[in-house]
């Protein structure tokens, strides 16, 4: 990574995180600008409980992905509509993502979006099955509500972590 940009509604608490990754050694900054962030931006990830949009398809530079693991409830959202339309949607499991992803269900009950636009749902692109991103120039957008396995796998990753130490 090149440069990270944290943008959180606080200003103190995105340069406080900002400078527990400086700490860590990676380039990073406050930015209290995030429109402009996700302008310049090659990834964009949020991990929120927000129900109103914070990144809008209009600020999505082509080539971005955008990474979507907070808002898990369907009242829930991180994006606005034209984002999820804009982009070659994936999903972490499709009977959660539309049963619960406030992202994608209020695309669809808008009318920008339909089910059958999702493009492969994890274990597909894990399995070669689908093969993911088709060009550099495509916008991509990864939406999880959270599922047993990814749970279980982080749980095993940080088991093993921890016998490590």
């Amino acid at each position: 990574l090149s440069n990270i940009q944290i943008w959180v509604r606080s200003a103190d608490k995105a340069e406080q995180l900002a400078a527990k990754m400086r700490e860590l050694g990676l380039r990073c900054e406050a930015t209290a600008n995030l429109a402009e962030a996700c302008q310049s931006a090659d990834l964009i990830s949020c991990a929120t409980l927000s129900t109103e949009p914070l990144v809008m398809g209009e600020h999505i530079p082509p080539g971005c992905h955008l990474d979507l693991v907070g808002a898990f409830t369907p009242q829930m959202r991180e994006c606005d509509n034209l984002a999820i339309e804009q982009a070659s949607v994936f999903v972490d499991t499709r009977a959660g993502a539309l049963a619960e992803a406030g992202d994608i269900l209020q695309a669809i009950a808008a009318g920008t979006f339909a089910a059958d636009q999702v493009c492969a749902q994890l274990s597909e692109l894990c399995a070669g099955t689908h093969m993911g991103r088709q060009g550099v120039e495509e916008r991509t957008v990864f939406k999880s509500v959270g599922t047993a396995l990814e749970d279980l796998v982080a749980a095993k990753l940080a088991f093993e972590k921890a016998s490590m130490d």
